[in-house]
């Protein structure tokens, strides 16, 4: 009983401030499976993998949570070479306790090619939604009975708040032998909304992205992170990754600042085929709230259709791995 009344407390206390400080939309999808699509926070990636490349990524976080944070995530991408680069489109949905984001976004990227490397900027449009569930509300002081919605407080909504935003990311990749190197920069100019008594907060994100891979025999191993930050806090994912034919594995340290460390990640995966790749990770929450929760498991499909598209067959500029 203690922790599913400290659960119901978390949720009252995340809605109160979210109404009083500000609902945050636009946030960085959390992801422990960045390394594997990277187009999702970086539309420069489009069309690098050399075909049309579609992810589907499935998060559920915390999961032991009433209302608990979880994340559906759809992309297809690939090369216009009669363009001199890419195109992608994504969709996701976000669900934080009564808070839902859903947004839709559209890029094109240009790739120039280089002795050992390529190097492609990118530029991602669309429109995102976020909404408040107020009727879902409930409060020690409020009543609630026979259809009747009252919290007993001049705060917060009795209704559903909701605000369309625009939404961009600009983004650039460089694959070289030895590295790859991406930055991306989302909604730095986006104005904050105002919707009733509550306010969206369109946060700033910027994230840098560095892998290093090592082979050895029939094995590769490759070492990769990702740094985000809303330019008020920072934090660090950190991956390591070993490949054996077509099994893989390794761990992660997600949620890195300078105040905590979120979760240590198991993660396993196989490509099935040459089309098809399957990725799971099982999170283990290190922070205070592991008390309460009992892990996040996430899970993303790849489909590839691994033929060239469009207009003449430009050779393979840089090795790969993840094509194999």
């Amino acid at each position: 009983m203690e922790a599913v009344y400290t659960k119901s407390r978390i949720w009252t206390i995340v809605v109160i401030l979210c109404i009083t400080q500000g609902l945050s939309a636009q946030l960085f999808q959390q992801s422990s499976h960045y390394l594997y699509d990277i187009y999702q926070f970086n539309p420069a990636y489009a069309g690098l993998e050399r075909s049309l490349s579609v992810n589907f990524n499935y998060r559920d976080q915390w999961s032991a949570f009433d209302k608990q944070p979880s994340q559906f995530y759809l992309n297809a991408h690939m090369p216009v070479y009669l363009f001199g680069g890419g195109v992608g489109l994504s969709a996701f949905s976000d669900q934080v306790g009564l808070i839902e984001t859903s947004a839709i976004n559209f890029s094109y990227n240009s790739v120039i090619k280089r002795p050992q490397s390529i190097i492609s900027a990118g530029l991602s449009l669309g429109i995102s939604n976020s909404k408040l569930a107020g009727d879902e509300i409930i409060t020690p002081e409020g009543i609630y009975l026979d259809g009747i919605i009252d919290h007993q407080d001049q705060i917060l909504t009795q209704g559903n708040l909701g605000q369309l935003h625009f939404d961009y990311t600009l983004g650039i990749f460089i694959g070289h032998d030895q590295f790859d190197l991406g930055l991306s920069l989302k909604n730095l100019f986006t104005p904050d909304y105002k919707v009733g008594l509550g306010q969206f907060d369109n946060y700033r994100h910027f994230s840098t992205y560095l892998k290093k891979s090592i082979y050895f025999n029939e094995y590769e191993a490759s070492l990769s992170t990702l740094v985000k930050t809303n330019f008020i806090q920072v934090q660090t994912d950190i991956t390591s990754i070993v490949k054996h034919g077509s099994v893989f594995g390794g761990i992660s340290l997600r949620g890195i600042n300078q105040f905590n460390f979120d979760a240590l990640v198991m993660i396993a995966g196989m490509q099935l085929n040459p089309h098809y790749r399957i990725v799971y990770s099982y999170d283990i929450a290190i922070s205070s709230i592991n008390k309460v929760s009992s892990g996040s498991h996430e899970i993303s499909i790849n489909y590839n259709l691994n033929k060239l598209i469009g207009l003449g067959l430009p050779p393979k500029v840089i090795y790969n791995p993840r094509n194999l």
